[in-house]
């Protein structure tokens, strides 16, 4: 039987309190006057564009999935089969690109959300905090972001576009400094990451060399006994395609409630998940916290659609999840992704980023106090893929992920192909 309490690390001699905001505007200072030092060169921003981008054509097939290529053939049935990617402000039909050029003509790329209603946030609002200034400002900017935004902001699409910026920021301050991002914080870092898969095909996925996948289910209390039936079916016929020895997780996606959750983790002891996904409503933190006391048999987990320390400190009062999952593109980007892991870290709790196999997600899991593995959509024998997609998603090898030592995210992006995938402008 999986026992979730032998695969939470202690987090021994670290932090041992939440930082206070004190201490974390005065660590930011102090590393900020120290990249000052280090920079050959300084640098003033003069420019933020902004790119609506389709990632995923099947998630959403009534977007364009480029300008040049419109008739993609989507694999049947794949309309509208996962309730995030429905709309044009969700995770992959509403990526937001983010480029910052400086004076010296350096150029930081990051990856938000929101479409274009983030885009319309940056172009008519935030650029113009962020015009003039220094980048190695990066933690500054944001807290001074966060604040003229919090009045119409503080989660969703408004927290979605600043990740973007903050992405764009770090990945600059890297390039000046001519230094990976991971350096920036830490001086250990994790350089070969294992990579989970996320899909259904999770037995295709282990002969690619993973050593765990996420399986999604589908079914709810709408589709009743039948739906419920038929989970269990699938998340055993899943173990059985992955075999024993291969870690086995499922996504709900917001689509239970407790009494379905606690009857399904009982039902499903035999198949020795190593973790329940959102199982029920994000804003029902006493419902997290309930399963979180009562299931021992796997981890109950949430995050990936939580926003900013603010947010997370609400999840980790109620004792609301053994694991958490910020996305770095939505949950405020870089910095705070830090602040919510350390923070999470000293209560024992570990994190594993929602989609961490980005560029941007893999520099913060290297510099995470707690080992967890990078999220990565498994190999497709069928989605359309495209060169833009692919950039933005690296593909591991043998199961892992490794980072090199180019400068910033090491991402660099043809602004013609960004033009070529655009969807939609102001």
């Amino acid at each position: 039987m999986f026992d979730r309490r032998k695969h939470i690390a202690g987090s021994g001699d670290g932090i041992d309190t939440v930082a206070t905001a004190a201490d974390l505007i005065a660590e930011a200072q102090k590393r900020t006057d120290e990249w000052k030092q280090r920079a050959k060169t300084r640098h003033k921003i003069v420019g933020v564009r902004t790119w609506h981008i389709n990632l995923n054509p099947a998630a959403m097939a009534s977007m364009p999935f480029s300008q040049e290529d419109r008739q993609v053939q989507m694999p049947s049935g794949s309309r509208n089969a996962h309730v995030d990617w429905r709309g044009p402000f969700a995770a992959q039909a509403g990526a937001l690109m983010v480029e910052i050029t400086t004076d010296k003509g350096l150029k930081g790329y990051g990856l938000g959300g929101g479409g274009l209603a983030g885009a319309l946030i940056i172009d008519h609002h935030m650029k113009y905090f962020v015009l003039d200034r220094d980048p190695l400002d990066v933690e500054v900017l944001w807290d001074e972001l966060y604040h003229i935004t919090s009045i119409y902001g503080r989660r969703g699409v408004v927290i979605y576009a600043l990740s973007g910026i903050d992405l764009a920021l770090w990945d600059l301050c890297g390039k000046i400094l001519e230094a990976p991002v991971y350096s920036l914080i830490t001086d250990q870092p994790r350089l070969k990451i294992p990579a989970y898969a996320t899909g259904t095909d999770v037995g295709y996925y282990v002969t690619h060399g993973f050593s765990a996948c996420k399986h999604p289910l589908r079914n709810g209390p709408p589709q009743g006994e039948e739906g419920f039936a038929q989970n269990l079916d699938t998340i055993r016929k899943a173990r059985q395609a992955v075999g024993a020895d291969v870690e086995l997780m499922t996504d709900i996606y917001l689509r239970w409630d407790v009494d379905y959750t606690l009857r399904f983790a009982e039902a499903a002891d035999d198949v020795n998940l190593k973790w329940i996904e959102e199982p029920i409503a994000l804003d029902d933190y006493a419902g997290m916290a309930r399963l979180v006391r009562e299931v021992d048999s796997t981890w109950i987990v949430s995050g990936e659609h939580e926003f900013t320390r603010y947010g997370f400190r609400e999840l980790l009062r109620w004792k609301g999840a053994d694991m958490i999952q910020p996305d770095i593109s939505w949950a405020g980007g870089f910095g705070e992704c830090i602040k919510i892991a350390n923070e999470a870290a000293a209560q024992d709790i570990p994190t594993w980023p929602h989609q961490g196999g980005t560029p941007w997600g893999l520099h913060l899991i290297a510099c995470l106090l707690m080992p967890c593995m990078a999220e990565t959509f498994g190999p497709s024998r069928q989605a359309p893929e495209n060169a833009l997609y692919r950039l933005l998603r690296p593909t591991p090898r043998d199961g892992f992920f490794t980072l090199d030592d180019r400068s910033g995210f090491g991402v660099e992006i043809d602004e013609k192909l960004l033009d070529a995938y655009t969807v939609d402008r102001l």
